[in-house]
């Protein structure tokens, strides 16, 4: 019999203290360090930043303020990681664990003070919330390519008995791979003639031309107005996700 196969289709952060594994534990630690300049002053970075907050952007906003290296990518995997919804039920979380007496790295002080921090650092930024909307809205326009191969051969034209080759057709077809609606990957295939073949390259040209005109006018009309998605990437830009 084949071997079953569970394919499970993603989960949700833990926000609550009780399913906190020991990585976030370690993040949150080092976030209850934090001074109250550094939390103030993040806070009014956070708020005032342009444009669209990705992941480097981030990092590069809480580096500015938190200059410990470890500290700072801890501040910035809660930012990612935790809403203002998640706040009070992970510190209540925490609270109970410590008294029942788990061996845990946060003391009693140090979540009282990690209460503090998180009721004024994690707020719904403007910044990164119209990140996270773009990312959002990539994922709801249409199913993600994965992959596109344009696949040419000959197929060979026999004679009646099967025993001579009297012509070779050349063909081409087109491989499509997409994500589809559950996560698993989709593929399309159809054959292509010539012309088709050179109708899509010409398509491909002008929409090409077209997006370029389109990046122009959008950074004329907003500077910062283009988010750094995959699926918005110009060609040959390197990505600025951490």
């Amino acid at each position: 019999m084949p071997e079953s196969v569970v394919y499970i289709r993603g989960f949700s952060p833990p926000t609550d203290g009780a399913s906190a594994d020991p990585n976030m534990l370690a993040d949150l630690k080092a976030v209850s360090t934090l001074s109250e300049d550094e939390v103030v002053s993040l806070c009014a970075q956070l708020s005032q930043a342009k444009g669209f907050l990705d992941s480097k952007a981030l990092a590069a906003e809480v580096c500015r303020t938190v200059k410990d290296q470890k500290i700072a990518r801890s501040v910035h995997t809660t930012l990612c990681n935790l809403g203002p919804e998640h706040t009070t039920r992970l510190v209540q979380g925490l609270a109970e664990r410590v008294r029942q007496r788990e061996d845990l790295p946060l003391t009693q002080a140090d979540i009282d003070r990690l209460a503090e921090i998180l009721s004024k650092l994690i707020m719904p930024y403007p910044a990164l919330a119209r990140f996270q909307k773009a990312e959002r809205l990539a994922k709801l326009t249409g199913q993600s390519l994965e992959s596109i191969e344009l696949i040419c051969d000959l197929r060979p034209i026999f004679d009646e008995n099967r025993k001579q080759v009297e012509g070779m057709m050349p063909y081409t077809r087109l491989h499509i791979v997409a994500t589809g609606e559950d996560g698993l990957p989709k593929s399309f295939e159809a054959e292509l003639t010539h012309r088709q073949v050179n109708d899509l390259h010409e398509k491909a040209a002008k929409a090409n031309d077209k997006l370029d005109v389109l990046r122009k006018s959008v950074e004329r009309w907003l500077p910062e107005g283009i988010p750094d998605l995959p699926l918005t990437r110009a060609p040959g830009k390197k990505a600025t996700d951490a």
